[in-house]
């Protein structure tokens, strides 16, 4: 054997030796943790716990019938504090000097935010010991920089992005879109008490979450919060993070879109001649001992009686969503919800209930029609004449009293049937009709005009899907007896006399209705019988645009309306705007342009009414109700017999019906009968004109000889 071979011998032991060894302390150790340290460990590994961090996704957008974007997100810088960080790092004094320079960095990237404020936020008990909590949204993005290169002067501190509500067209909708803010504790336990937490897609909620408060982000929380990502800390017994969890982290996944049933540009034309009109009505100077026109509030719904669509619906005074985003503050909050300020946030489109005034003889009349009060057999045919003098006395008063006499606006004598009763807004006719049509009927039958209104809608939720729809009122004996007990009234159902029934007849004595009541009532006699829940959403999309759930038109009840009752009706109504017939109420509104429009009634004919409910001590209120195209024999025009459109009005103290909101109405409805709807910029849109107008211009001025900018 050679030197080299033995050599290499020696060296082969030597590597099977050290292997062994490595070995034998590998065997040696995992003995040892197994059968010596096993206990201790499984009681350590017992003590670290998984906790959830949980960041909130993206809500969904909101869109407008033609997918125009009307509600969506924008990223934002926030600056947030990691409240153990904090705690580890500085305490006492230490701690309240750093949110003073937090403070003042943050104020002057812009973000004017108080030490104070930050404190109280790093205090509040809502959040978790591992919560990012927000100090400071949407700052400058300078600012990630700044803190970022100082993380020992800011321990803890950090700017990230997140998303927050943007509303493209700024004010626009706001009652219907409605509003988010940060979730309460009350509404933190329902909405998670009705969640399977275990479910991988679980939309739970944390503490300072945002909501939908009110509009269409309240009714369709469940769809446009979106499923927040869960970061998963490992904390050993001290409650130290020892490690995350990656594995098992999840990434927030954006909430579902919404498509609302509402045309924007039909929207904004709504609100623009909703405020337009009621400036023109405060304009008006009051008749000696009258009361001012205060013209301060009012609204407007627009439907599709084909299907129950809302196409616009608008309430004035309004307010601007984007200022509850992130919380807002009590003194806005106090602004907003405040009476001396005509409750900006209240949506009178389903929440302010208003006499109905004239605008209710066409009920009158179904209700005369459909259970035989005017018809051949009645009190009056359809064609039957009736002398109006201006004025009406009940013949079965028992006494000599001014209550037996129901005055009227009208001053003179005319004659006229049922379809000019209603195109000349006659009282006395309806009076007559409410008071020996209906009351004669026995106790039960006598209550005609309240079945028949309750039949249209009235008196109960339209089922729009917005939150907190006022139901109205229809009065009768049993509300009597209500109002009675609770001790709002002076007398019960028992004391129901014929001077209701006749002031009923008119829209008055108690009767209530919100605009969108009145809205789907006209609807329903426009479409022959059919009372749809109105739809403010026509789908739901996912976020990469896939159908989830389509809304198909929601028929309460279909009371199949014969054209013998129908027609007589909308011929009077057609009366009231038609251009060869001034004695129409709304006459003047669709055919003189310095007062109201020309409009096309020839080949668009509108069928409408006008309303003026008063209330002592106050302006009247107007109110006006139209739809079409109609047919209309009596300008050889047939364009189809259910109309595209109903539109409501109403001005609260602002005057008459035909002098304030029939113009209104006219000018919203001849932009959909020309197809000539304005259409509405974004503020983005806006911005970028009057920047390029404003270089133009400019240029312009350099160019020219004087450097006048061009007008």
């Amino acid at each position: 054997m050679t030197v080299d071979e033995d050599s290499r011998q020696l060296r082969l032991r030597m590597l099977a030796f050290v292997g062994l060894t490595l070995f034998g302390a590998l065997f040696a150790r995992l003995w040892y943790l197994q059968a010596l340290e096993s206990e201790s460990l499984q009681a350590e590994a017992l003590g670290n716990v998984l906790q959830p961090v949980y960041e909130q996704a993206p809500r969904g957008r909101i869109l407008d019938r033609n997918g125009r974007v009307i509600v969506d997100n924008r990223i934002v810088q926030v600056v947030t504090i990691d409240r153990q960080k904090l705690q580890e790092s500085l305490s006492g004094s230490a701690r309240s000097e750093m949110f003073v320079r937090l403070a003042e960095a943050i104020s002057r990237s812009g973000r004017l935010t108080k030490a104070s404020s930050i404190e109280r936020a790093t205090n509040d008990p809502q959040y978790g010991p591992f919560d990012e909590i927000p100090v400071a949204v949407g700052v400058n993005p300078s600012l990630l920089v700044f803190l970022g290169e100082r993380p020992d002067e800011f321990p803890g501190v950090s700017v990230v992005q997140r998303t927050i509500r943007t509303y493209p067209y700024g004010t626009l909708a706001a009652h219907l879109l409605g509003y988010v803010g940060p979730v309460t504790e009350s509404e933190l336990e329902t909405a998670n008490a009705r969640i399977d937490a275990t479910a991988v897609d679980a939309k739970t909620y944390q503490a300072n979450d945002e909501i939908g408060k009110t509009g269409v982000e309240k009714s369709f929380e469940d769809e446009l919060r979106g499923v927040p990502g869960v970061k998963w800390l490992e904390l050993d017994s001290r409650r130290r993070v020892v490690r995350e969890r990656t594995n098992l982290s999840t990434q927030p996944i954006p909430g579902n879109d919404v498509w609302l049933t509402i045309d924007i540009d039909l929207q904004s034309l709504t609100e623009k001649q909703l405020a337009d009109e009621l400036r023109k009505a405060r304009k008006q100077v009051p008749a000696a001992g009258e009361p001012p026109f205060v013209a301060a509030a009012g609204a407007a719904v627009s439907l599709d009686p084909r299907n129950g669509d809302v196409l616009a619906m608008a309430s004035y005074p309004t307010y601007d969503p984007a200022e509850f985003v992130n919380g807002i503050s009590k003194k806005l909050f106090d602004e907003v919800t405040s009476e001396a300020n005509h409750v900006p946030v209240l949506n009178r489109a389903i929440q302010g209930a208003y006499p109905p005034g004239s605008t209710f003889k066409a009920i009158t009349a179904y209700a005369a029609l459909s259970r035989g009060v005017i018809g051949p057999n009645g009190l009056i045919g359809v064609r039957d004449l009736y002398t109006d003098a201006g004025s009406y006395r009940y013949p079965n008063c028992l006494a000599e009293s001014s209550t037996c006499s129901f005055g009227s606006p009208f001053v003179g004598v005319r004659k006229v049937d049922l379809r000019e009763a209603l195109t000349v807004s006659s009282d006395p006719y309806f009076y007559r009709i409410g008071g020996e049509g209906f009351w004669p009927l026995p106790k039960g039958e006598d209550e005609g005009i309240q079945h028949a209104a309750r039949e249209l809608g009235l008196g109960s939720d339209t089922g729009v899907q917005l939150p907190y729809e006022r139901s109205g009122v229809v009065p009768d004996r049993k509300y009597f007896d209500s109002q009675f007990a609770a001790g709002a009234a002076i007398r019960d159902g028992s004391q129901w006399y014929a001077g209701d029934t006749i002031n009923l007849s008119i829209g008055q004595g108690g009767m209530l209705v919100t605009p969108i009541q009145l809205a789907n009532a006209y609807a329903t006699i426009a479409n022959g019988g059919r009372l749809h829940q109105p739809n403010i959403v026509s789908k739901i999309t996912s976020p990469d645009g896939a159908i989830i759930r389509k809304f198909v038109p929601r028929v309460v009840r279909d009371l199949a309306i014969p054209d013998s009752v129908r027609q007589p009706i909308i011929d009077g109504l057609l009366g009231v705007p038609r251009r060869g017939n001034p004695k129409g109420t709304a006459w003047r509104a669709f055919n003189d342009p310095n007062f109201g429009v020309a409009f096309p009634l020839d080949s668009w004919p509108v069928a409408g009414k006008t309303g003026t409910s008063e209330k002592t001590g106050k302006a009247d209120t107007a109110l006006f109700v139209a739809f079409g195209p109609n047919d209309d024999p009596a300008v050889g025009v047939n364009v189809g017999y259910v109309p595209d459109i109903v539109m409501v009005a109403v001005l609260e103290e602002a005057g008459f019906g035909g002098s304030v909101a029939a113009p209104m109405v006219a000018r919203t409805l001849d932009a959909v009968a020309t197809n000539s709807l304005p259409r509405v910029r974004t503020k983005d849109e806006l911005d970028r004109f009057y920047a390029n107008l404003v270089s133009s211009r400019a240029s312009a001025g350099q160019a020219g000889d004087g450097g006048t900018p061009a007008p």
